[in-house]
């Protein structure tokens, strides 16, 4: 009974992924609220438009966390294993 549905992707992948939606989702949250914040006085446009560089920035500093999350993870995992 062991053959059934073990899941896709390896722990360090999962954990990576639940990384970097935890780095991630409050960084475009904060992007977004303070993209919403601006003076709106006759002479200084307001700050209604999303700064777009800054959401790239954003979702590659997750994607870097998340990427270097599942190498360490796979890498210590693989590690204890083998009884390094």
């Amino acid at each position: 009974m062991n053959e059934g549905y073990k899941s896709g992707g390896t722990p360090g992948g999962k954990w990576g992924c639940a990384l970097a939606a935890i780095v991630g989702v409050p960084l475009l949250g904060l992007i977004i609220l303070l993209s919403a914040w601006g003076d709106c006085a006759s002479d200084v446009s307001c700050h209604h438009d999303p700064n777009w560089l800054l959401i790239l920035a954003a979702l590659a500093t997750a994607a870097v966390v998340g990427f270097i999350s599942r190498a360490l993870i796979n890498a210590a995992i693989r590690r204890w294993t083998n009884g390094s």
